[in-house]
């Protein structure tokens, strides 16, 4: 049977998560007592157990005459015993009416591997999302920063977002969070590693979700400038993440490093409730703060 989570199943939920994600406890823990809502979460029960879930979490979609309202599928997991019976389909094609019932006119989600990319084209979504990967060196970017910052800079979320917001404005497609969500990954992505790196007042705002992969490599998540803002994040991630190498990850064509790095497919999307399906426009439309 169908139907919405209830607050009474985050045990449940949580033990899900473990079996089908082999996190630890702490992980669901963080989502499910920070950002679960019932009426965003979908199980599939069976004898009154939960045998599969899926939250739908709320997002908007880049227009060209706005935003769309649109979900992204996130944690959608079967336990193993009861996986090749179909119940994580039909979630998937459930929540494309309950979306579609409560506004959203796309379903977007990222592929946790390649496989599971045939997996959801079976279900109906395609290639669409695009991410740029650079490398760039230490010493690259100390030519950008020669002087390191003092101090720690901290912004408000909301600005951060905003600042999101109006770049990836021109990326037709892409996915954009409330402040609450974008507040959210930050603390979430925090339990995993991640940490958050600002620099810059007003114009030359910026900022940088990083993660560090060993002694001699960070991973930039996530990366957004104001245009005269590079320096300064350059100078932020120096500081707080010595390095040697540094893999950006970048929305396609423009923007940072602008015609560096190799592109690759980076989630799909599904229109939902009779919204005609668009081909991806150019520059590629950026998924991006996805929860991976």
């Amino acid at each position: 049977m169908i139907g919405l989570a209830g607050w009474e199943m985050r045990g449940e939920l949580a033990e899900l998560w473990q079996a089908c994600f082999h996190e630890p406890k702490r992980f669901p823990d963080y989502f499910l007592n920070n950002y679960f809502r019932p009426k965003d979460c979908l199980v599939y029960r069976v004898s009154g157990r939960i045998a599969a879930a899926v939250y739908l979490l709320p997002a908007e979609i880049v227009r060209e005459n706005g935003t769309a309202q649109a979900h992204y599928i996130f944690a959608a997991g079967t336990q193993p015993r009861f996986r090749s019976r179909g119940y994580m389909a039909s979630l998937l094609a459930y929540a494309a009416i309950y979306g579609a019932r409560r506004g959203d006119r796309y379903s977007a989600v990222l592929p946790a591997d390649q496989p599971l990319y045939s997996y959801y084209e079976r279900n109906g979504y395609f290639d669409y999302y695009k991410i740029r990967s650079v490398a760039v060196s230490r010493s690259r970017l100390e030519q950008l920063a020669p002087v390191l910052p003092s101090g720690r800079i901290l912004a408000p979320s909301s600005e951060l977002n905003s600042l999101r917001g109006s770049v990836l404005s021109r990326y037709g497609g892409s996915v954009l969070w409330s402040n609450e969500r974008f507040h959210f990954t930050v603390g979430f992505g925090s339990v995993y590693g991640d940490g958050l790196v600002c620099s810059g007042p007003g114009g030359n705002r910026s900022y940088a979700i990083c993660r560090r992969v060993n002694e001699k490599l960070c991973s930039v998540r996530e990366a957004m400038t104001a245009p005269k803002g590079l320096p300064g994040l350059a100078a932020a991630i120096l500081k707080r993440y010595p390095a040697e190498t540094y893999e950006f990850r970048l929305p396609a064509g423009e923007g940072l490093f602008p015609g560096e790095g190799t592109e690759e497919r980076c989630g799909m999307l599904r229109p939902i409730g009779g919204t005609p399906a668009e081909k991806p426009g150019v520059p590629a439309p950026y998924l991006g703060l996805a929860l991976d």
